[in-house]
């Protein structure tokens, strides 16, 4: 218990707790981005692909 209460009433528990809180958020956006790269990247392909089955139908 006294873990707990120096957790949230020292300095130096607060900063712990911002750093945690702050590596949640950069990891939340990291993987965010990574999901928004993914499907662009799969949108791209899936149209390249589109051009090209057309240009094997057309010749």
């Amino acid at each position: 218990m006294d873990a707990l209460i120096d957790l949230f009433t020292s300095f130096s528990g607060l900063l712990s707790l911002a750093i945690v809180a702050f590596v949640c958020l950069m990891a939340t956006f990291f993987i965010r981005l990574a999901f928004k790269k993914m499907d662009e990247e799969e949108h791209e392909i899936g149209a390249v692909k589109q051009v090209h089955q057309g240009a094997h139908q057309h010749a």
